[in-house]
């Protein structure tokens, strides 16, 4: 069971893995947008926006796109295997399973109908329900994060500290490059 949960790409990968993971992402989508949560970068998770269901598939399509491309080039310059972009691209996917859970999770928040613009407005939205939330939206980024680490080291065929570190950096690059393009093209 525990492989199932935190390291599903020793059953599943490639295309199959593409296609559960793309399905997972537009539901992410669906629920986002009625939930108002949106993810804006390779771990972010916000609610609040109201937006269209394009701009929900745009951010799962940009996050997903710019993680999944950034871990693929890792693999190819750190790993000495021959690596699959189908491989890559479909555990990627299937990483962010769980993104539906936080979007699930937006549903118990209340969006005020204008963003806060004072200090005050924003300490009364955090009541200990908007606390709470956060908190455990928390545990489902850190699960995102720990199959996102096994979908790199099975899809590229690395271990240790060379996958540890190399892991680390490229997912910084890929919050920091796809928050940017979502904000710049979004």
């Amino acid at each position: 069971m525990k492989n199932w949960l935190f390291n599903p790409f020793i059953y599943v990968a490639g295309s199959r893995a593409l296609l559960i993971g793309l399905a997972a992402m537009a539901i992410t989508a669906l629920i986002g947008l009625y939930s108002h949560t949106h993810f804006d970068g390779a771990i972010d998770i916000h609610t609040g926006k109201i937006s269209t269901l394009s701009v929900h598939l745009l951010e799962q399509l940009i996050v997903w796109g710019t993680t999944a491309g950034l871990f693929y080039i890792a693999g190819l310059l750190f790993s000495g295997s021959i690596i699959r972009l189908i491989d890559v691209a479909g555990t990627m996917a299937l990483a962010r399973w769980v993104t539906i859970f936080p979007a699930a999770l937006g549903f118990l928040l209340h969006v005020p109908d204008t963003q806060p613009q004072t200090v005050a407005e924003i300490m009364k939205l955090l009541t200990p329900g908007f606390i709470a939330v956060g908190l455990l939206s928390v545990v489902f980024v850190i699960w995102m994060v720990a199959l996102m680490y096994n979908a790199f080291t099975v899809s590229c065929n690395l271990k240790g500290s060379k996958a540890t570190g190399t892991f680390i950096i490229t997912l910084i690059l890929a919050e920091t490059i796809s928050s940017l393009a979502i904000h710049y093209f979004l």
